[in-house]
C-alpha cells in the first residue's frame, strides 16, 4: 500500500483529483516532485498500464528522480514509464517511427559543436559569405540584420545543411523537435499509435515548455494531461519559453487549477522577501508561506566587486568548515570571473557549474565516442571522416579524398582502394564486429575500443558504466544508440542533476542555479543594468526570484556601489529595483538612514 499520510491538504488534491485537465501551480519549494510520484503510483495502484504513462520533464535528472522514487513505490512495475525529456521522447519517437520518417534505426544525433561543424563544411564547400548563425537564423525562418543577398545565401546554404544531415542518416538537436511534431500532426499512423498508447500525460516544469513542444503534447491529444509549473520562474524565453502557455492554462475553465503554496525549503523572511519581489509581475495569483523561522535576508553595499567577495571570506570559510551547503550567484559568467580569482588568492575552495558528465566531454573521451557513433552509423559521413583522420593523420586523410575525386567511388571505397585507407578499414571492421556482440553490455564494447585505439579516458569509462548502472536500475535502453543520446543531448535547464560538494563553493550564474538549492545564498551585482540586464524586467524579475529561492536558512544580496563595466572601467552604480521590491521598506529605510538593522550599516 502506498503511504499518503504525508501530503499536505493542497498535495494531496493534485494527488487524488479526476479532472481530465489539472494544471498544477506549484511554487519554489513546495513539494511538485513528491506529488507527481504519488500521482503516477495512484493511477499504477488504481490499475493504469504503467506503458500507458508518458511522462515529459526538462532535465534528464528530474526525470531518473521521479522514476525512482516511482519504483520505490510501486515495484518493478515501473520501469515501464516513460520518464525523460522532451528531446529523449522524440528520439525514442523516431527510433520506432524510423522508416516512415525517412531515416535507418541506427541514426546519429549531432550536438552543438557538431551541428556547427557541419554547417561551416557546408559553408566552405558552396563559398557563402555568411556565418553559420545566420544559416541557422535562416533555418528557423528568420533574417533579420540580414541584406537580401545574404538571407538567400544562408537559406540555400540551410536547404544543403539539411540534405546532408539526412544523407548522414542523423538529426541535430533542434530537429529532433521539429520531426516529431511534423510527424505527429501530417502522420495518422503514427498519431494513432501515440494515441492509443498514452492515456496519461505528465510534463514537469511545465513553465520552460516551448510551442513546439506544446503542439506536440496537445496533438497526440491523451485523455489525461497533468502539468506542474510555476510561472514566477519561467526564466528560459531566450530559448524559446512561452511563459504565456501556462498562464492561458490558468485562465481556461477547460483546466482545474491547483496552487501548492507551503514551501517546505527556505526560512519564512527568505520566502516573504521572494513574495514581495515577485508580486510585481503580471502573473497568476499565488502566494508562498513557510513555517520555518529564520535569519532576516541581508543587504549590503560593498564599496567594489573584490570587496563584495571578500568582505564574505568569514562567513564562507565557517561555512565550509561546518559543511553547509553555499552558492555564490551572479547574473553573469563574468562577474563569476571575478569571483573566482578572488577565492583563489584566497585558497578557498569552490567549483563551478559544469555539465554532469563533464569526463565525457574531454579531446580524448570525444575521440572515443567518435568511434563508436561511427560503428553505430556508418551513413555518418561526419563521424566516419573524424576516426579516418584520427587514425591515419591529416596527410594520407586528403590523399584518401584526391583518390575519390578521381572516381573511385564512395569515401569507404577510396579508404579500401589505398594504401593509406587499407589498414584503418581493416581496425574499423573489427572494431566494429566485434563491438556489436557487446551492444547490450556498452561499457565492455568502449574499453575494447579504448584497449585499441589507444586515449587514456578512464574517468571517461567509469562515467559510461555508472551511466549503463542507472539506465539498468531505471529500466531504460543502454545499447551504444543510448549511449551516443546521453552525450549528445545535453539538458536545457542549468545543471540540476550534478551533485554538489559541501566542502566547495558552488559559483553558479542564476541560470545555472535553476533546480538546485542550498543552506546559504549570496548574490552578486544587484545592480541596475546588471540584474536586471534587459529591458525584459518581468523575466529579469522571475530570474532574481530564482536566485532568491535557492537559499535554504540564509539569503545575503549585495550591489557595490562601483563595477567595470565591459571595458575594465569602474563606474558608479545604482541599486537595482529588485531590491526595494524585495526588502521591506521599513528595513530598507533604516539602511538608507546607515542604521544598524540587518541591513547592514556600511554604505
Amino acid at each position: 500500500m502506498i503511504d499518503y499520510s504525508k501530503l499536505n491538504p493542497e498535495q494531496h488534491k493534485a494527488v487524488f483529483c479526476d479532472a481530465p485537465r489539472i494544471l498544477c501551480l506549484a511554487g519554489a519549494g513546495t513539494g511538485k516532485t513528491s506529488v507527481l510520484t504519488h500521482r503516477i503510483a495512484r493511477l499504477v495502484e488504481g490499475g493504469a498500464d504503467p506503458r500507458g504513462i508518458l511522462g515529459l520533464t526538462f532535465t534528464r535528472a528530474a526525470g531518473a528522480e521521479i522514476k525512482q522514487r516511482a519504483i520505490a513505490m510501486i515495484g518493478e512495475t515501473g520501469k515501464g514509464i516513460f520518464l525523460n525529456t522532451f528531446h529523449a521522447f522524440c528520439v525514442e519517437v523516431i527510433r520506432e517511427f524510423a522508416e516512415r520518417l525517412g531515416y535507418g534505426p541506427d541514426f546519429s544525433i549531432y550536438d552543438q559543436a557538431e551541428s556547427v561543424e557541419l554547417l561551416e563544411e557546408v559553408i566552405s564547400d558552396l563559398k557563402y559569405k555568411v556565418t553559420p548563425k545566420q544559416v541557422a537564423q535562416a533555418r528557423s525562418g528568420g533574417g533579420e540584420g540580414m541584406s537580401a543577398s545574404k538571407c538567400a545565401m544562408a537559406s540555400r546554404a540551410a536547404v544543403e545543411y539539411e540534405y546532408r544531415l539526412k544523407r548522414n542518416n542523423a538529426l541535430d538537436f533542434d530537429g529532433l523537435i521539429g520531426a516529431v511534431k511534423r510527424a505527429i500532426q501530417c502522420d495518422f499512423v503514427i498519431n494513432k499509435a501515440l494515441r492509443e498508447r498514452y492515456r496519461h500525460i505528465f510534463i514537469d516544469e511545465f513553465q520552460d515548455t516551448d510551442p513546439a513542444q506544446w503542439e506536440i503534447v496537445s496533438s497526440i491529444g491523451a485523455e489525461n494531461i497533468f502539468v506542474v509549473g510555476d510561472d514566477f520562474q519561467s526564466i528560459y524565453k531566450f530559448r524559446g519559453a512561452n511563459v504565456g502557455i501556462i498562464l492561458e492554462l490558468a485562465g481556461s475553465p477547460e483546466w482545474q487549477t491547483i496552487k501548492l503554496t507551503r514551501n517546505y525549503r527556505s526560512t519564512a523572511p527568505i520566502v516573504e522577501a521572494a513574495n514581495a519581489l515577485i508580486k510585481h509581475n503580471r502573473q497568476t495569483e499565488k502566494s508562498l508561506y513557510s513555517d520555518k523561522a529564520g535569519e532576516p535576508v541581508v543587504y549590503r553595499e560593498p564599496t567594489d566587486e573584490s570587496a563584495e567577495v571578500v568582505d564574505l571570506f568569514g562567513r564562507l570559510e565557517r561555512n565550509l568548515s561546518a559543511g553547509r551547503t553555499t552558492a555564490v550567484l551572479a547574473r553573469t559568467n563574468r562577474q563569476l570571473r571575478k569571483a573566482m580569482m578572488i577565492l583563489n588568492m584566497r585558497e578557498i575552495p569552490f567549483e563551478t557549474g559544469g555539465a554532469a558528465d563533464g569526463a565525457l566531454n574531454s579531446p580524448e573521451a570525444r575521440k572515443l565516442l567518435a568511434w563508436v557513433a561511427a560503428i553505430a552509423n556508418p551513413q555518418d559521413d561526419a563521424a566516419f571522416r573524424k576516426v579516418a583522420t584520427s587514425y591515419m593523420g591529416k596527410a594520407a586523410f586528403l590523399q584518401v579524398e584526391k583518390r575519390q575525386l578521381s572516381g573511385v567511388g564512395t569515401f569507404v571505397d577510396a579508404l579500401r582502394d589505398s594504401v593509406e585507407g587499407a589498414a584503418f578499414m581493416a581496425l574499423f571492421e573489427k572494431l566494429s564486429e566485434r563491438f556489436k556482440i557487446f551492444d547490450q553490455n556498452v561499457t565492455t564494447g568502449v574499453v575494447f575500443i579504448a584497449e585499441n585505439i589507444g586515449p587514456a579516458v578512464g574517468d571517461a569509462i567509469n562515467e559510461i558504466g555508472k551511466w549503463e548502472q542507472r539506465q539498468i536500475d531505471l529500466g531504460e535502453g543502454h545499447t551504444a544508440a543510448d549511449l551516443l543520446e546521453h552525450v549528445r543531448i545535453h539538458d536545457l535547464a542549468g545543471y540540476a542533476g550534478k551533485e554538489r560538494d559541501p566542502y566547495r563553493i558552488q559559483l553558479l550564474t542564476a541560470h545555472g542555479s535553476k533546480g538546485l538549492e542550498f543552506d546559504e545564498v549570496f548574490i552578486l551585482g544587484a545592480a541596475q543594468g546588471t540584474f536586471p540586464s534587459s529591458r525584459d524586467h518581468e523575466e529579469e524579475r522571475r530570474l532574481f526570484y530564482v536566485a532568491m529561492t535557492r537559499a535554504r536558512q540564509y539569503l545575503n544580496i549585495s550591489r557595490p556601489l562601483e563595477m567595470a563595466d565591459w571595458g575594465g572601467i569602474q563606474k558608479p552604480t545604482e541599486r537595482s529595483q529588485f531590491v526595494a521590491e524585495a526588502l521591506p521598506h521599513g528595513a530598507l529605510d533604516a539602511f538608507e538612514r546607515g542604521g544598524s538593522g540587518p541591513w547592514g550599516n556600511n554604505r
